[in-house]
């Protein structure tokens, strides 16, 4: 009997063994054929590839972009600053830096869209229709189709920047311009790019596009005219005649080629430009008028036209023969003393002027050959009285006053006292008062501080400003950041009483601490000392200062320092500390806890134990703008250049904002009991607190 079990359990085991094996084989079958299927896939994937690559197919990713609108966040835009004008469907559409304005044909402002509507960001540069839709460049999001209704965004993931110049339809594609990612044409579904020569060389840095019959001429910002026939491109620079290498427009008209750069207008023979006459040193173009800051140049109903940044503007008849050479008169019109960023738009044969203040429009019957008068009446199309519209969309500093009013400041338009609902109460604009780098109320004074870039300037209850310059003693005008401390601690003095001490600089037993871009001035006008290199501190180029107790520490190019009784007692840097990024750009108390910001290390923590805690392992290593972190003492809030992050200080738990922003450079924060106000590169959001916390939450 055992005999017989002993047999059967060498049998049993030999199946085993035998089934162990087989599947053993089957399962080295499987992933056998697994791989040859993974590697035939991928070789194929290769050779499509290098298929597309030869064609100069350009891969990309579309997307549906989603609608934002909801009531916890509002978006405060100005919209004069226009950059390109089309009109689509029964519309006029202005791509501007504060988003797309869509007006009706005569003239009412009928919407306006921001990125709660779809965009993907509100700095839009370029427009042109094509097929049954409206196309617009982004100043860094890419390119952007309009049904009328919905965007759709395009991007290629295999070029960054994505930074559109120029749009152009060309019949059956739509030409593209770029900053950096090249010359690209799109037929409506696929992309391809538009290189040069056999060696297959990238178009740079393209200003301006325009075609005339088989001829396509590039203009670029500074390697001169590109102009391209049958296959074969042609390269004019300064060299051949022409009077700078920045190009803003080029119009053809007849046997005259005329080219307006950044300095003047030069012309060539169409003929000569495609001869090959063997010899390298002969000028193709001529000069016909130095003109520098010239912006832009159009051709409209037998003119050709052309004007400076300031919007002077020029014209000359078209068709006269090249030995002619028309005389070029100035065409006056009433022209607002504070225009800038001015370019010339030939449209439904009007004459259109976009720039800094707005669309003008001069009527088809004032604009001809015919009209003797060399005169243009631009008058303002789509006038707006909303009280809503920002003086400037690059808000580099926010912050509350006394009475409740927030002050917005640009870093070129001065300032805009707002209501909590964004009307703008008022504006603030002179010389000194125009580049703003930091706001900060003094709440004992009641007054507004402003750190400039020609001094500090205080305002009072009734917007009346006071300056100290580097004449009252301050080491530089450039101010980034300004701070209120007890001057005793500053300066290791007693602190002043009495009228000295009530001055500009402070109240009562107060001194003021700037940053400056030549080190730190402590304590008050006409009494100010020095604090720089020679007394300790890593770097004259300082961005931020931050009074805690007793200390002061002061955020610069080449580390941190911490300042105790008017002197530098430790220096934070990347060789003696976990401070891996010197470049210190904001400092800011949050509850009981010290944040360091910085220009490509992210955010850091300042231990009470005197340690630096990297927080690179939970948001990476981001990019921390000048003064753009604010607390109210639940969460910290950093402006980055890819949105704003918040630090729920309970939690311990990180948010990102960006699609929210009307653009993802967030330079400036503050907030009340309910919102939290981002200034950013395109304008102000307003989000509630409560979408945050439902960020935070998942819900």
């Amino acid at each position: 009997m055992s005999k017989l079990l002993d047999h059967l359990k060498r049998f049993l085991s030999g199946r085993r063994s035998l089934l162990v094996c087989l599947l053993g084989l089957v399962l080295l079958f499987v992933a056998g054929g697994a791989w040859r299927i993974k590697r035939e896939a991928q070789a194929q994937l290769d050779r499509e590839r290098t298929r597309l690559e030869k064609l100069d197919i350009i891969p990309f990713e579309k997307s549906v972009r989603p609608s934002l609108a909801r009531r916890e966040i509002q978006v405060w835009q100005g919209t004069r600053s226009t950059n390109d004008l089309a009109r689509f469907r029964d519309s006029y559409y202005a791509a501007t830096d504060g988003g797309l304005v869509q007006y009706s044909l005569d003239g009412n402002i009928t919407r306006r869209y921001s990125v709660l509507d779809g965009l993907p960001e509100s700095d839009l540069t370029a427009l042109a229709p094509f097929g049954a839709k409206l196309y617009m460049g982004t100043r860094t999001r890419g390119l952007v189709a309009f049904d009328g209704e919905h965007f759709e965004s395009y991007r290629w993931p295999d070029r960054t920047p994505q930074a559109i110049t120029a749009l152009l339809e060309d019949s059956s594609r739509l030409l593209i311009g770029t900053s950096a990612g090249g010359l690209i044409e799109f037929d409506g579904k696929q992309f391809r790019e538009l290189k040069i020569g056999p060696e297959k060389k990238r178009l740079l840095a393209i200003n301006c596009l325009a075609k005339d019959g088989p001829r396509l001429y590039a203009g670029t910002f500074a390697d001169g005219l590109w102009i391209e026939e049958a296959g074969r491109w042609l390269h004019f620079k300064s060299a051949d005649g022409l009077l700078s290498d920045r190009i803003v427009g080029v119009v053809a008209d007849g046997e005259s080629i005329f080219v307006a750069s950044d300095y003047g207008l030069a012309v060539a023979r169409a003929a000569s430009l495609f001869q090959d006459t063997g010899e390298t040193s002969q000028k193709r173009f001529q000069s016909l008028q130095t003109t520098p800051t010239l912006s832009s140049m159009v051709s409209s109903r037998g003119r050709i036209l052309f004007c400076l940044d300031d919007g002077e503007t020029f014209a000359m008849a078209q068709g006269v023969e090249f030995s002619r050479r028309a005389p070029i008169e100035s065409v006056a019109w009433e022209r607002p003393a504070s225009l800038t960023s001015c370019h010339l738009k030939a449209l439904d044969g009007d004459l259109w002027l976009l720039g800094s203040d707005g669309v003008r429009r001069a009527h088809a019957e004032e604009n001809s050959q015919d009209q003797k008068s060399a005169r243009l009446s631009f008058k303002l199309f789509g006038q707006s009285t909303d009280e809503r519209l920002l003086s400037s969309n690059l808000i580099s500093a926010l912050a509350f006053d006394a009475e409740g009013r927030l002050w917005a400041g640009s870093f070129r338009n001065g300032i805009d006292i707002l209501s909590t609902d964004g009307r703008r109460l008022a504006h603030l604009e002179s010389d000194a008062a125009r580049e703003i780098n930091y706001l900060l109320e003094d709440s004992e004074a009641k007054t507004m501080l402003a750190a400039t870039s020609a001094g500090l300037l205080r305002f009072d209850e009734s917007q009346r400003v006071e300056r100290l310059t580097a004449a009252d003693g301050l080491l530089s005008n450039s101010v980034m950041h300004v701070a209120l401390v007890q001057e005793s601690d500053a300066t290791g003095t007693e602190a002043k009483t009495g009228r000295e001490a009530r001055s500009l600089a402070h109240g009562a037993g107060q001194a003021l601490a700037l940053a400056t871009s030549k080190g730190l001035s402590i304590g008050a006008p006409g009494k100010l000392r020095a604090l720089t290199t020679v007394q300790g501190l890593p770097s004259n180029s300082l961005y931020a200062v931050l009074a805690r107790g007793r200390s002061l520490y002061a955020g610069t190019l080449a580390g941190l320092a911490l300042i105790e009784s008017g002197r530098v007692v430790r220096v934070f840097k990347d060789s003696n500390s976990n401070l891996t990024h010197n470049w210190v750009t904001c400092l800011r108390v949050a509850g009981s806890r010290l944040f360091i910001g910085t220009y490509g290390g992210g955010i850091f923590e300042l231990t009470a134990a005197g340690d630096v805690h990297s927080f690179a392992s939970e948001i990476g290593s981001a990019v921390v703008n000048p003064n753009a972190m604010w607390s109210d003492d639940e969460r910290l809030y950093i402006g980055t250049l890819d949105g704003a992050l918040v630090f729920d200080l309970r939690s311990q738990k990180w948010t990102h904002l960006r699609d929210e922003l009307p653009s993802r450079v967030v330079m400036s924060m503050t907030g009340d009991d309910k919102y939290v106000y981002f200034g950013t590169t395109s304008g102000i959001a307003r989000i509630e607190k409560s979408y945050i916390e439902s960020l935070e939450s998942g819900v």
